[in-house]
């Protein structure tokens, strides 16, 4: 027992020395953690040393990384507006359906939806609109279930393909596994026009 005594305390008399060169790199500005594992990192972390931060960054980072800045130093100064000016401009806005969906576009917006059979830079009318909102003169016309005369003018942008989505499917205990990608063909839009 005395000897199990004497290796641990061995053990915990290097693993201390260790963190005191640790902490003396740190100071000097070097790699701290040259020459640790894993498990002596972690070791030396729970000691104090900051050794998986020292991996990272020189001392000065570290060092400057525990400064913490108060909330009136971290935020920006906005100059104020003008007078007679708006921070934000309302513009029209319709609903329309759109792939199986109801988007909300506005003029200039850029929307992705399912691919549609339309040449890139061809202009294409949206008539399924479901309301239109106006904010010249404030007026709101929804649709039963479509807004009558009302149309939505959008360029063709690109056809493009989505993000791929991973089809994993799989049977226990009977040996069948299958794994597909899929990628959705898409269409990308810009609104050019509201029209009621």
């Amino acid at each position: 027992e005395r000897e199990r005594r004497r290796g641990r305390e061995s053990a915990m008399a290097a693993t201390t020395r260790r963190a005191q060169q640790v902490q003396q790199a740190m100071l000097r500005g070097g790699r701290a953690s040259q020459g640790l594992g894993r498990a002596q990192a972690h070791r030396v972390s729970s000691r104090g040393a900051s050794v998986l931060n020292a991996r990272r960054f020189p001392a000065e980072r570290v060092s400057l990384a525990r400064n913490v800045r108060s909330l009136a130093s971290a935020q920006a100064e906005v100059p104020p507006l003008a007078e007679g000016t708006v921070a934000y401009e309302k513009q029209d806005y319709a609903v329309v359906e759109l792939g199986g969906s109801q988007v909300i576009v506005e003029v200039g917006g850029v929307y992705d939806t399912n691919r549609l059979e339309a040449e890139p830079g061809s202009i294409i009318k949206l008539n399924r609109v479901l309301l239109v909102k106006s904010q010249g003169n404030n007026d709101l016309r929804l649709g039963k279930p479509y807004v009558e005369e009302a149309t939505v003018e959008a360029e063709v942008v690109q056809h493009k393909k989505a993000k791929k989505v991973v089809v994993y499917k799989m049977q226990p205990k009977k040996h069948t596994r299958s794994k597909r990608g899929h990628r959705q063909h898409e269409t990308t839009i810009k609104v050019v026009k509201i029209s009621v």
